[in-house]
């Protein structure tokens, strides 16, 4: 499964991504972003199977991101 990671905290992407590499293996990081309109081109670009969503982030948050 293709993997984006949405977070405006760089700490807590590093912590998701170490954590996915050691215990899920069948997970592939392709894309991260740290505010909403990031995510948003990521996900129109990238089309992942799974989003990893911080609630806040700088120019709104994930239910925000959910609507579009």
């Amino acid at each position: 499964m293709n993997v984006i990671i949405v977070d405006d905290e760089p700490k807590n992407i590093k912590v998701l991504q170490k954590l996915i590499e050691s215990y899920c293996p069948g997970l592939h990081i392709i894309a991260q972003a740290s505010d909403i309109k990031e995510a948003e081109n990521a996900i129109r670009n990238q089309k992942p199977d799974l989003l990893l969503l911080d609630i806040e982030m700088p120019r709104g948050n994930a239910f925000d991101l959910l609507d579009k």
